[in-house]
């Protein structure tokens, strides 16, 4: 495979922004500050700790219609899965000096980690959901 093959998609987990959640004052938001309810966000998950409360996401902003970098807590984040990414946009956000590293390739060996990545979140943040409801 050569350089523009592989270039040319990565793993990647995404999720979807929650559409609704009530805020600390009791307030009913919709998405988040960035990102509309239901946007699809491409999680940097490579180095994340599962001790922290936000994640970095690209994702389509809500005021421009552009694709942006922003932390996200992780509560409003839900239907975590892998996929692959072949959007232009995306890809060259991920290839952009700043975030080069934190993400995964089109590997077998990324693929595996991406796997357990989405393993961990399901593990540790679909429970609670489960047990409020």
């Amino acid at each position: 495979m050569n350089e523009t093959q592989k270039a040319a998609w990565k793993y990647c987990v995404v999720g979807n922004i929650v559409k609704t959640h009530i805020d600390a004052n009791g307030v009913l938001r919709y998405g988040t500050v960035a990102y509309s309810g239901g946007t699809r966000v491409y999680l940097c998950g490579k180095y994340w700790s599962s001790d922290e409360e936000t994640i970095d996401v690209i994702g389509l902003s809500r005021r421009g219609r552009q694709h942006c970098v922003n932390e996200t807590p992780v509560e409003l984040i839900e239907n975590v899965r892998l996929s692959r990414t072949y959007k232009p946009a995306i890809l060259a956000l991920m290839n952009t000096p700043e975030f080069q590293d934190c993400w995964w390739n089109n590997t077998p060996e990324d693929r595996a980690e991406a796997e357990a990545f989405v393993a961990e979140w399901k593990t540790r943040f679909e429970q609670k959901e489960g047990g409020e409801t």
